[in-house]
């Protein structure tokens, strides 16, 4: 990928191999989204995976509706690529970051992703898009080696997310969100996980 080849190679097995997950500022978890609909523009040139991690909360079985906007003031959440403000926030190995776990007072929130996530979706790119989606609902992180596309940390439990650099398979996005996040977000939202694929424990 274009934004892969920037990276050293020295640089991008640290951050492929030993990255922190992405950290989330954290804020009130009782704030939800009305009707469980956000609306998420897209600024960081991300749009393909942004769309699928989307998708996949929307059709989680969780009663929510996440909506990729083209018109940046229709926006509840703003996603950016900053690489400088992304290192400050949460430091030189986190792939994204959150400014709210939830809907914030204020209603509008960001999201920062790494631009060596950019370029056409893999499945590294929609499981960090995927996570940070899952702070924009209220969800914490998930520690602990289950399966969680929750989890601070991306290699950390059993179902990692591959290192390939091709359009992600739905095999490959089976777990993204898992069973037990889906849980999560219907405790927020309602509903149901809609498959308990046995991959995803």
């Amino acid at each position: 990928m274009r934004a892969l080849a920037c990276l050293g190679l020295v640089a991008l097995l640290t951050l492929l191999l030993a990255p922190r997950m992405y950290t989330a500022v954290a804020g009130p978890t009782d704030h939800r989204w009305p009707d469980g609909v956000v609306h998420v523009y897209d600024a960081s040139g991300m749009t393909g995976t942004m769309l699928v991690a989307a998708e996949r909360w929307t059709r989680s079985g969780a009663k929510v509706d996440i909506r990729v906007v083209r018109d940046e003031r229709q926006a509840d959440v703003i996603v950016r690529r900053d690489d400088a403000r992304l290192l400050d926030l949460c430091g030189r190995d986190c792939l994204g970051y959150s400014t709210s776990i939830g809907r914030p007072g204020d209603g509008s929130s960001e999201i920062v992703m790494r631009s060596s996530l950019g370029g056409a979706p893999r499945p590294l790119s929609v499981w960090v898009a995927a996570h940070e989606l899952g702070h924009v609902l209220g969800l914490h992180h998930r520690d602990g080696h289950d399966c969680s596309v929750m989890s601070p940390r991306a290699f950390d439990t059993r179902c990692a997310p591959s290192l390939a650099a091709t359009i992600p398979t739905q095999s490959e996005l089976a777990c993204v969100p898992a069973p037990a996040d889906v849980d999560v977000a219907a405790s927020i939202y309602g509903g149901a996980a809609t498959l308990r694929d046995p991959r995803c424990r």
